[in-house]
């Protein structure tokens, strides 16, 4: 069978779906792409067990039926070419694969499947029910949904409904929430058709790897999901992951209302804490917001090594004097991950945690970042 293909179509399709293979999987085969071709159709897919993820490409020639595994390795040949068509010589017995271009051959034993004999041998997708539901959304509403939140979920296996970003369906809005204990990312969007109270908890890296599909797409995305997993349908992608098992945290039993609210350009407090940080202790990170009339003073001291650094930015704030600790490293994660200029840190005490909204939020969408205090000495 002769396979003709753009390089450039190929590769960028490979190098999304190559983000799911897991090197050390239990089953070999898995860590291959697995092309299918039927007609003018070729399917490329790839799996780590727990996710599935796969592309078309449409083909100018009907190539008739056949199926094989390819290895990650294609893509050291393929990142040294220009574009230009490559024709694959595939051979239906033996899988062994020539691959042809303008300039040269290379020949490579390529582990191959048989799709009459061996083909059920690379994993399958999971099939969701048939009573599984149904919603709609843009894919720039879901793109800023994971990357307002992803950053935020926890790394540590011991409470697994953190290591992921909760989907809290309401009848006509949508939550995305991920925290790790230490700080929390809440953002709603209203007026969206859902017609259903129900959640799911997608885990990290599938919401990562959705991420990078979805900034080249701004198509309408169909997201349907049962009890154990969850489809993502795309014009040219489709992935199928386990969802999270276990109850998530009642993230707005730690959100309370702050009192004390200072309005300050985003971008320069970032700065303010990144030069800050560098004098702070090694251990701790922590820095201190010492906030008054008009300005917030950041500081920081190591008494071990006699460093300390302070700095003032101008706000708006008329309230009392508050005094607060921050552990920089966060901090300065949760303003990078926000876009807006101006913000709003609402705070009640010491002990209490922060808060950091958008001064103005978009149309029917609601930002919020919650970030856990330093005790003082």
């Amino acid at each position: 069978m002769n396979l003709s293909i753009s390089r450039n179509e190929l590769y960028n399709k490979l190098a999304i779906v190559q983000k799911v293979i897991n090197p050390k999987t239990a089953i070999p085969v898995a860590e291959n792409f697995l092309f299918r071709i039927e007609g003018n159709n070729l399917t490329i897919v790839a799996t780590d067990l727990e996710t599935t993820l796969s592309t078309s490409i449409t083909l100018e020639q009907n190539n008739g039926n056949l199926i094989f595994a390819m290895p990650p390795k294609i893509m050291e040949i393929l990142k040294e070419l220009p574009e230009q068509i490559l024709n694959f010589n595939i051979d239906e017995q033996s899988f062994k694969i020539v691959l042809r271009n303008e300039s040269g051959t290379y020949n490579g034993d390529f582990l191959g499947i048989d799709v009459g004999q061996n083909g059920e041998e690379f994993p399958r997708p999971k099939e969701l029910d048939t009573e599984h539901q149904t919603i709609e959304l843009t894919s720039e509403l879901l793109l800023n949904g994971i990357s307002k939140t992803v950053f935020a979920t926890a790394e540590e296996d011991s409470r697994p409904a953190m290591t992921g970003v909760l989907f809290d369906m309401f009848d006509n809005n949508i939550t995305f929430v991920a925290t790790d204990a230490h700080k929390l990312v809440k953002y709603n969007i209203k007026n969206i058709n859902i017609g259903f109270e129900n959640s799911f908890i997608l885990p990290k890296k599938p919401a990562l790897t959705l991420k990078n599909v979805l900034v080249k797409t701004d198509e309408k995305i169909t997201i349907r999901f049962d009890e154990k997993n969850v489809a993502f349908t795309m014009p040219e992608y489709e992935m199928i992951c386990r969802r999270i098992e276990g109850k998530y945290p009642n993230y707005n039993a730690v959100i309370q209302n702050n009192p004390n609210k200072a309005i300050v350009d985003r971008t320069s407090l970032l700065s303010a804490i990144k030069r800050v940080k560098v004098f702070s202790n090694q251990g701790t990170g922590l820095i201190i917001f010492n906030i008054k009339e008009n300005k917030i003073e950041v500081s920081t001291q190591d008494i071990d090594f006699s460093t300390s650094a302070k700095e003032e930015i101008l706000c708006q704030y008329s309230e009392a004097p508050i005094e607060i600790g921050f552990k920089a490293a966060l901090l300065e994660e949760i303003l990078s991950n926000m876009s807006d200029n101006q913000i709003v840190v609402e705070l009640a005490d010491a002990s209490k945690a922060g808060i950091i909204v958008p001064f103005e939020n978009e149309e029917n969408q609601e930002l919020l970042m919650l970030l856990m205090p330093m005790f003082l000495n």
